[in-house]
């Protein structure tokens, strides 16, 4: 049966209710509702039972869907591992004992920030409270501690397939892909266009080391060095509980950081060679190549949290009757993006069945440039994650648009899905309702108006230069070219904003070392 426009309902609806109501679940899940009663011909009852049985226990009941749901409960309860095991605790408390400078601070909470990987409100609420007295120190604003915070707490997930993120983009995909292509080979593919997230994780870096700061930020920073208030306010002065506290008697190393994530990656390597060595003949990087990654994935997690285990229990972190509580708090920790994975492979599966990809295609695929796609994508994917405040909200719902329209329309597929995955980490970083954002706040103890209000400059930078970046990818479909472009592009529009900042405000004070000593 041909719906005609009406095929645009069921996506259309997901993302209206999104705006609404801020909760994405149960805006996939009566959108899910609306596309089954659609197709069962307007009856409300027999749409309800197809709902469940032909989606929800169909994509749940899939084997590769289960594994996925499976890989994301042990990601869970590898980042809780990790947490409150206090080996990246050690490791950063050592690093922070050195720190001296305003340069330094941000460097040691930048680098902080790409060390702790394995979950995005880890980084905010483990990192912010460990480095947080040491940029107190140096004189670091709180918005600079908070910017430093968010800009680090999602890209990095984001780009890494062994992390939640990475599971769930990674189990959308595999939904919208043609059966037999790799979920996890075309995520790979796709990382080289996440433009704004690589360009946000540079540009933090550059401000770091150069002190470009402008706008808002800027202003935080001078009052922070010449004035000694770190906040605007006396109010977000107040920090938050330190997350990062351990048990008395608990004697953590950096061992117990770097101990699970070689399991992890040690075993996956091993059990990809094993899975696909089954083929004579076969060397080593074909047969891991080749292996089953699914298997390789879980398979590592599980004895990566096992080492975990053994090593928190032996520091003391972890006391042996909290094991089984704390490996339960990872999977609770799970349950919310697992019900969205669900809902997103449900939703994917009704657009495809009501046939609004090829509706798309037929409306626009005569009008749209391939020079613009990506771009679209990409400011689809942040307006969408700006008014819902949830990156992973956004992928389940553009993502199975998306992918099948690149496919229908011969669009090269890895800039797709890199712009739908970088413009949910754009929107995420600029709403104000965006738990990672919250987040960051919150870790930083600073007031979270003033976060947004000061990081906001900062993310439209980098935003203008991916959109620069995803023209360019698509008129030449050069990885290179395109994220050169844009990490061109980002910074020099910060150090024009910057030199430009400093022609109207002469006064502020300049990036040097010698100004922010310990002596501050």
């Amino acid at each position: 049966m041909d719906y005609g426009i009406l095929t645009l309902l069921p996506p259309a609806l997901a993302i209206v209710l999104a705006f609404w109501t801020r909760n994405v679940l149960l805006s996939l899940f009566i959108a899910v509702l609306v596309g089954a009663v659609m197709l069962a011909g307007g009856d409300p009852v027999a749409g309800f039972v197809s709902a469940l049985s032909d989606y929800l226990f169909a994509k749940l009941g899939d084997p590769y869907n289960a594994s996925i749901v499976l890989l994301m409960l042990l990601v869970g309860v590898f980042a809780t591992l990790l947490e409150r095991g206090g080996g990246a605790i050690a490791m950063l408390r050592t690093v922070r004992d050195r720190v001296s400078t305003s340069r330094q601070g941000q460097l040691t909470t930048w680098l902080g920030g790409m060390v702790i990987w394995f979950s995005d409100s880890s980084n905010a609420v483990v990192l912010g409270p460990i480095v947080r007295p040491v940029t107190d120190r140096v004189r670091i604003s709180r918005e600079k501690l908070a910017y430093l915070l968010d800009a680090t707490s999602a890209t990095v997930p984001s780009l890494l397939p062994i992390t939640a993120w990475g599971a769930f983009i990674i189990g959308i995909i595999v939904e919208s892909l043609p059966e037999g292509v790799s979920g996890m080979s075309t995520f790979i593919a796709s990382i080289p266009y996440h433009l704004y997230t690589i360009g946000v994780i540079l540009i933090v870096l550059v401000v770091a080391l150069t002190g470009w700061d402008y706008g808002p930020m800027r202003a935080a920073e001078q009052r922070a060095r010449t004035t000694g208030k770190l906040t605007r306010t006396a109010e977000a002065a107040a920090a938050p509980e330190d997350r990062a506290q351990l048990p008395e008697g608990a004697h953590p190393t950096l061992w117990g950081m770097v101990l699970p994530v070689l399991a992890l990656i040690g075993t996956l390597f091993f059990l990809l060679w094993y899975t696909g060595s089954r083929e004579e003949n076969l060397g080593l990087i074909d047969a891991v190549l080749g292996g089953s990654t699914m298997v390789g994935l879980v398979g590592g997690f599980l004895v990566a949290c096992i080492v975990g285990t053994v090593y928190a229990v032996r520091a003391g972190s972890i006391p042996r009757r909290k094991v089984a509580q704390t490996w339960l708090d990872g999977c609770r920790s799970m349950v919310e993006v697992i019900l969205i994975l669900v809902l997103a492979w449900s939703i994917g599966g009704i657009t495809s069945d009501i046939g609004a990809p090829d509706y798309i295609v037929g409306l626009t695929g005569a009008d749209l440039s391939p020079a613009v796609v990506f771009l679209v994508i990409f400011l689809v994917a942040g307006t969408i994650a700006f008014a819902t405040g949830s990156s992973w909200g956004t992928f389940a719902i553009v993502l199975p648009i998306a992918i099948p329209v690149a496919l229908a329309t011969d669009v090269a597929l890895a800039p797709a899905i890199g712009a739908a995955v970088a413009g949910g980490v754009f929107g995420d970083h600029c709403s104000p309702i965006s738990d990672t954002t919250i987040l960051a706040s919150f870790g930083a103890g600073c007031d979270h108006l003033d976060h947004v209000r000061t990081q906001l400059p900062y993310a439209l930078t980098v935003a203008s230069a991916a959109g620069v970046g995803y023209v360019v990818a698509g008129l030449t479909a050069n990885a290179v070219l395109a994220l050169g472009t844009t990490l061109a592009v980002a910074v020099l529009l910060t150090y024009v904003l910057s030199r430009w900042d400093r022609s109207r405000h002469p006064d502020q004070v300049r990036h040097d070392a010698d100004l922010v000593s310990d002596a501050a």
